[in-house]
């Protein structure tokens, strides 16, 4: 693992560090990516982990009150359900099909809502202001 911030990485004269402490030049940071399996980890103001790319199926403690505060509620067209009573949703590309767990991909939904989610006989569509609307598949 190299933690570098994103600015030092773009500079030429940025550093990064190891977990053992060991310093990298963002040179050989950027070789080292280059022939690695990427895992990025974005973090918070407070180095909460946001966005773990692949390594975690579950969103962390951190991304789901991101989450609430940017939905609010259950994210479904017409629902009511507060954001504290609702399950983090992979939407777009499920987890179990390579899908990220980050939040752009994250959306809540009730409990109800999202076992519609996931039953075929439904299908949901995302509106343009974020919610979703589901629909009985003929």
């Amino acid at each position: 693992m190299v933690l570098i911030d994103l600015d030092d990485l773009r500079a030429e004269t940025g550093v990064g560090e190891l977990g053992s402490g060991e310093r990298l030049t963002a040179s050989e940071v950027r070789r080292l990516a280059c022939q690695a399996q990427l895992l990025p980890a974005a973090l918070g103001r407070d180095s909460e982990v946001l966005d773990l790319g692949r390594s975690s199926r579950l969103f962390k403690p951190a991304q789901r009150k991101a989450m609430a505060i940017r939905d609010r509620r259950c994210r479904a067209e017409g629902c009511s359900i507060p954001a504290a009573w609702c399950e983090a949703h992979h939407w777009g590309i499920p987890w179990s099909r390579g899908g990220l767990t980050d939040l752009k991909d994250g959306v809540l939904l009730c409990s109800w809502h999202h076992h519609r989610a996931h039953d075929a006989r439904y299908d949901g569509q995302r509106m343009p202001n974020g919610d979703v609307r589901f629909n009985r598949r003929t």
